[in-house]
């Protein structure tokens, strides 16, 4: 229970980080394919399908993409919310990563923070501080500086770990090439074949089957995840057109009925379309594009709803705030209240619904 409520305070940090505003930063508006392969002396924010970064960042990179692929230089954190991640070049401080796959070949030079389907370390890859990973596989063959906490369900450790391992695992394969200079604990279902000289102080194992509360453990993690996805999508969003995104959000209350019954239409309308496509051969590809941009939408329109809804529980407390922290606690609240039974399903709906309908209108003005 000790490392769950760990990663979930690392969780909290993340989201405390990506809520601080860059005083001056530079924004990349999305774009199927972006390279960056010059320098650039500033904080930078990019959405795009595929984020290639040849040159050098000198400060924070913070980026939502399909793939991103980091073969430069960034002097500062990164943090990045993707389908793939490769890092080959070098990052000067901390990475934070929530992605289906997540490999590193190059250096990391302080903390690195994942939540990911799959991570692997490759045998050049350094992580020069603390790793703190929730990983479907994790294969580590690189060095970690610091300590090793977290959960997987295939853990496979060998390179050489300067601190502690403390994991929760179906699954642990400790390699002859390993070195862990602290200690190794581990809890799993079946204990690992530990060579000898492999570990430099204690090993502890502990017989612990998956139960309910793993499961339950694992849908905080995920819900944390969900998140913090959204939050980083809706800065990236604000800091490319915070005027828009802020006029939509401030007509949520205007006259959310008809609103509502709008975007609902819509839905169904692009869903009937969808269908009506995918029946036909010529049809499919422009079907499946549409599918995918009702999907798109279905996730991130709550994003205007949140906004609206943590400016109103400010005003309702006598306080102001800036637009960011209103779309941190807004998108906090509105995926707390999700999770109520029928309810949470009925504000989900509304909360969609609701901008999408707004958007249409102002599309007409």
């Amino acid at each position: 229970m000790k490392i769950q409520y760990s990663i979930l305070l690392e969780l909290l940090i993340i989201v405390f980080v990506l809520s601080y505003p860059a005083s001056a930063f530079t924004t990349i508006e999305s774009g199927d394919t972006i390279f960056i392969d010059d320098v650039i002396e500033d904080d930078v924010y990019i959405a795009g399908n595929n984020i290639i970064i040849k040159g050098t960042i000198d400060g924070d990179l913070i980026v939502a993409g399909g793939l991103v692929d980091v073969q430069g230089n960034i002097t500062q954190d990164l943090i990045v919310a993707a389908g793939d991640v490769t890092i080959t070049g070098n990052v000067g401080d901390d990475v934070r990563v929530a992605a289906g796959t997540l490999t590193i070949d190059g250096y990391v030079q302080d903390d690195l923070i994942s939540f990911t389907g799959k991570t692997k370390i490759s045998d050049t890859g350094v992580i020069g501080g603390d790793f703190t990973s929730a990983s479907g596989q994790l294969n580590l063959l690189g060095d970690v500086g610091g300590n090793i906490t977290g959960s997987g369900n295939e853990v496979t450790l060998g390179g050489t770990v300067g601190g502690n391992v403390d994991m929760v695992t179906g699954q642990l394969v400790v390699l002859p090439d390993a070195y862990i200079a602290g200690d190794l604990k581990y809890r799993s279902p079946e204990s690992a074949d530990v060579p000898p000289g492999t570990v430099g102080k204690e090993t502890d194992f502990i017989l612990e089957k998956y139960d309910d509360e793993k499961k339950d453990s694992f849908s905080i993690i995920s819900w944390f995840i969900g998140y913090l996805a959204l939050v980083l999508i809706g800065i990236l969003g604000m800091a490319i057109w915070p005027e828009y995104i802020q006029n939509i959000a401030s007509k949520t209350p205007e006259a959310p009925g008809k609103a509502f019954l709008t975007g609902l239409g819509i839905f169904i309308t692009s869903f009937v379309l969808v269908f009506l496509l995918l029946i036909t051969l010529i049809g499919i590809p422009l079907g499946m594009i549409l599918m995918a941009l009702i999907i798109v939408a279905l996730y991130i329109a709550r994003i205007f709803t949140a906004l609206w809804l943590g400016k109103y529980l400010f005003m309702k407390m006598g306080k102001e705030s800036k637009p960011w922290i209103q779309l941190v606690i807004g998108i906090f609240v509105l995926l707390l209240v999700g999770e109520i039974p029928i309810i949470g399903a009925l504000v989900y709906v509304a909360a969609t619904c609701i901008p999408v309908g707004n958007i249409y209108y102002a599309a007409r003005e």
